[in-house]
């Protein structure tokens, strides 16, 4: 016999089952749009679709107003329109905010050359040393960056910008002798901002050091966020997906800044975590040579 409740019980015991079975869409918004985070997206991207399965799925979103660095750190510690950040790791920002700890660079930022003037070339040519870096010469360099502090802690002589896009134009005025930037970033710079900025080119001999590690960060009130994100990175190392795509991204500017033949100078990172683990470079970092000091 026709049971209307029971009928209604069925469609019901249905309902909560299909609810609970599906699961939220997890949206991420971040404020890092410019063209050095694509492969940081890439790889974001990567991590949250080995967990799909078991998280269920995801969108990612970039903000849609320009969003200063300060001003993003802070929205996303507060857990306010920001949800993820792809930054280079400090004591401060680990107080901060949540980091996964699995470094996404493999640590090839720390490895920098200099932006500088044609002009200037000959004079670091002659340049064998950290000292006579220190005492002959003047950089430029983001006001605000973390690793302005690593600089000045080596004993470089940097003058602090705040606004990124005067670094280039204060460079070509020769307002300054050199701008460290990582080989990842360097040559696309002058491509993208040579015609704009004359005289502008990477420097040929010397090359810095400094340990520099770039984590995901989330909010500290998100953990679930954080450990999907440090599985999802984990499945990617042990398929080799995560090697790929780095390889994909970095290979050719590996070749490119040809680390072997330049002097590289060793510096300190004082503002690292105590006990922060460095990263393995093996896959793109087979020999640099001799360290100088």
């Amino acid at each position: 016999m026709y049971s209307p409740i029971k009928h209604l019980l069925v469609v019901l015991i249905g309902f909560v089952a299909f609810s609970v079975n599906v699961q939220a869409e997890l949206s991420l918004r971040y404020f890092q749009l410019d063209s050095r985070y694509i492969y940081r997206i890439q790889l974001l991207e990567l991590a949250l679709g080995k967990t799909e399965a078991e998280y269920g799925p995801f969108q990612l979103y970039p903000v849609q107003k320009l969003v200063t660095q300060a001003r993003g750190l802070s929205l996303l510690e507060k857990n306010i329109g920001v949800d993820v950040a792809f930054l280079p790791t400090s004591v401060e920002r680990e107080q901060r905010l949540l980091p996964i700890k699995i470094p996404i660079l493999r640590g090839i930022l720390g490895y920098r050359v200099l932006l500088v003037h044609e002009d200037l070339q000959p004079r670091f040519n002659k340049v064998t040393s950290l000292d006579q870096l220190k005492k002959g010469f003047v950089g430029g360099f983001g006001a605000h960056w973390a690793d302005m502090a690593i600089l000045q802690a080596n004993g470089l002589k940097v003058v602090g910008i705040t606004q990124y896009e005067n670094l280039f134009k204060m460079l070509s005025y020769k307002r300054f002798d050199y701008f460290p930037r990582g080989i990842n970033v360097a040559w696309k710079e002058v491509e993208l901002k040579g015609d704009l900025y004359k005289g502008i080119k990477v420097e040929e001999t010397l090359a810095l050091y400094y340990p520099y590690l770039v984590y995901f960060f989330v909010s500290r009130s998100r953990p679930a966020i954080a450990a999907r994100i440090e599985k999802g990175l984990k499945l990617a190392l042990a398929d080799g997906s995560f090697e790929r795509l780095f390889k994909k991204h970095h290979k050719y500017l590996v070749q490119q800044a040809g680390l072997e033949s330049r002097r590289l100078f060793l510096m300190k990172n004082p503002t690292l975590p105590a006990g922060t683990v460095l990263p393995d470079t093996s896959w793109w970092l087979k020999n640099t040579g001799q360290f100088l000091n």
